[in-house]
């Protein structure tokens, strides 16, 4: 824990500049000619999207963290059977014993730490709805997969919902009716889940809006067994490429699925994908408007579902279900 958040600190500090110079560019870009009056609202804006940039760092610290729990693993089973790790490691590296015998201590009150973290995260729970969505959503995380992945976890409800997502789909489209799915944020990953458990008779009669979607962002990257290109072009043909997703540079967690390209720039891929994502400026304006007092706020991960560029690309699938017949 130690090693890795020392890590952390370091990359954030390394890839701080980076991250700001492309922040920048990007609000130079979205707002042009901004006021005087709008400076902090601007540095705002910038920080989150600084912010929202350092989620790309976080795999190489996952796998570090990987490593060295599994390290920390031998060194404890080490010393539980002898010999010391301590006078093995002296022995053949001549890394003095003291050193990583302080370094199991330490590791040994890290671990009463957290197990006092868990605790403290349950109270906090309960009390905070805040803390408790960001409690939900690491749950969700942890339960999407079987529990083959996880076994001392609750079981996965993702065999549960994707199955009777798939029949009420079903009997929908016999009904007569298209359907689109809109998934936000991880419920973006349960949909692309159940589009690949439907029937081709039925997945014709079906379209895709997804949006805050950590599908490329995070899945593909922890789980590019599962989740890749492949995969993901796999869903876009099983839906004739009806599919759109929305995403916004200061959303730490969800992003684009094919191509991060604005709406005046080309792809940067080709073929039916291109169309696929959707970038939203965030916020809408940098200063209040006529009828209120206080400027948009600044969306970040938070649903869509009241922006007009969501209202618009419901009615444009909505129209392409249409026009499949019947």
């Amino acid at each position: 824990m130690l090693v890795t958040l020392a890590a952390a600190a370091v990359v954030a500090l390394v890839s701080r500049r980076g991250r700001t110079r492309a922040a920048q560019a990007i609000v130079e870009r979205d707002f042009p000619a901004p006021p005087a009056e709008a400076a902090p609202r601007l540095r705002q804006v910038r920080t989150m999207i600084v912010r929202a940039r350092f989620t790309d760092l976080m795999v190489p610290l996952a796998v570090l963290f990987a490593v060295m729990a599994g390290a920390g693993a031998a060194t404890t089973a080490m010393a539980l059977v002898r010999p010391e790790p301590g006078e093995t490691l002296e022995r053949r590296t001549h890394v003095p014993a003291e050193l990583v015998m302080f370094g199991i201590e330490v590791g040994g009150v890290a671990i009463s730490a957290a197990v006092l973290a868990l605790i403290l995260a349950g109270v906090f729970a309960y009390r905070s709805p805040g803390f408790r969505h960001h409690v939900g959503v690491l749950f969700d995380l942890a339960t999407f997969w079987p529990r083959a992945a996880h076994p001392f976890a609750p079981p996965c409800y993702a065999e549960r919902a994707v199955p009777e997502l798939a029949r009420r789909i079903t009997y929908l489209v016999h009904s007569g009716s298209g359907v689109l799915l809109s998934g936000y944020s991880h419920g973006s990953v349960l949909v692309a889940a159940t589009v690949l458990q439907l029937p081709a008779e039925i997945s014709a009669r079906v379209a895709l809006l997804t949006y805050s979607s950590p599908l490329r962002r995070l899945y593909a990257r922890l789980f590019p067994a599962y989740v890749g290109d492949e995969m993901l072009r796999g869903i876009g043909g099983r839906l004739g490429w009806r599919w759109r997703n929305l995403w916004r540079d200061t959303d730490a967690l969800g992003g684009w699925i094919f191509s991060p390209h604005r709406a005046d720039e080309p792809a940067r891929v080709s073929g039916p994908e291109a169309a696929v994502d959707r970038r939203l400026r965030d916020p809408e304006s940098l200063v209040a408007p006529a009828w209120d007092s206080v400027p948009p706020p600044i969306q970040g991960h938070l649903p869509s579902e009241d922006d007009p560029a969501y209202a618009e690309t419901v009615r444009d699938l909505a129209g392409r279900l249409r026009a499949t017949g019947p």
